[in-house]
């Protein structure tokens, strides 16, 4: 399912003769000049999201895409989605992490009064397998040096005592910048954990992957449990990828996650009391 079929593309009024492929969006996102359509894995998360989005009135200070019904009335046609072309460019990390704090706390401030979605409970991606594994009593996966790197940080969790509500499960890389515009937070994984975690995994991110300073731990430990956060963030963001290896959706062993997190984790726990 890499192209929209002709009839998702006449069912959101998308024209299919200029469609082309997005950068992201694991390579199955198509924009036609006005709309972008892509695949839905699962329809009723999608659903809830869109209808979050649907009634935003927040553009203020954080914008979101505007989805499209199908000319049903649906969100989703034939496993496929659609919304509006947001403007804007992603943000540049590290460099710009500032701007990605200012708009998970727009974001998370404009959504927490909302309910824990049903949905949750019956999500077993990888993702939500590693959620489960940081959170819940999960139980790891993948290669030996992963597990073992996941049993280091799960002997130093403590109770988190900051108030879990509906959050971004992936913000770092989902913000967008325009000139003149507030920015947009797009593709939105929800969960439901502090508004602070959401936070800590772009923080984790930024430091394992995008080569920032381990000085952004203490550049945001203003945040409710930080550090504890920041701990349960490292654990999710590799016993994810030690589920993918699990599955055998991965060409390489997770063990390369480790060594790219270990002193991520070893930071972390040194500050620790």
């Amino acid at each position: 399912m890499s192209y929209p079929p002709a009839g998702v593309c006449k069912a959101f009024g998308a024209d299919a003769e200029h469609l082309r492929r997005l950068v992201g969006g694991q390579g199955q996102t198509w924009y036609d000049g006005a709309l972008v359509l892509k695949p839905v894995p699962n329809p009723a998360e999608h659903d809830w999201v869109s209808d979050v989005f649907a009634g935003w009135r927040h553009h203020d200070r954080v914008r979101v895409p505007e989805p499209v019904r199908s000319r049903r009335g649906a969100w989703v046609h034939d496993g496929w989605a659609a919304h509006h072309w947001v403007e804007g460019r992603d943000v540049a990390l590290p460099v710009e992490l500032d701007v990605v704090r200012a708009a998970s706390d727009a974001f998370h401030e404009a959504v927490g009064h909302l309910s824990r979605p049903a949905f949750l409970d019956l999500r077993w991606d990888p993702w939500s397998h590693g959620d489960r594994v940081a959170w819940d009593g999960g139980r790891p996966q993948g290669h030996a040096a992963t597990r073992q790197l996941i049993a280091d940080g799960l002997v130093a969790l403590q109770p988190v005592h900051a108030r879990s509500q509906v959050i971004h499960g992936d913000i770092g890389g989902n913000v967008l910048v325009a000139d003149g515009l507030a920015p947009a937070v797009i593709d939105w994984p929800p969960y439901f954990r502090p508004a602070g975690f959401a936070l800590a995994v772009v923080a984790v991110d930024a430091i394992c992957w995008a080569a920032a300073p381990l000085t952004i731990l203490d550049a945001w430990s203003d945040v409710p449990d930080w550090d504890q956060l920041l701990l349960r963030a490292v654990i999710y963001r590799v016993a994810t990828r030690g589920r993918f290896e699990a599955l055998g959706l991965t060409s390489t062993d997770s063990s390369h996650d480790v060594e790219q997190c270990r002193p991520c984790l070893d930071a972390v726990l040194r500050r620790m009391p």
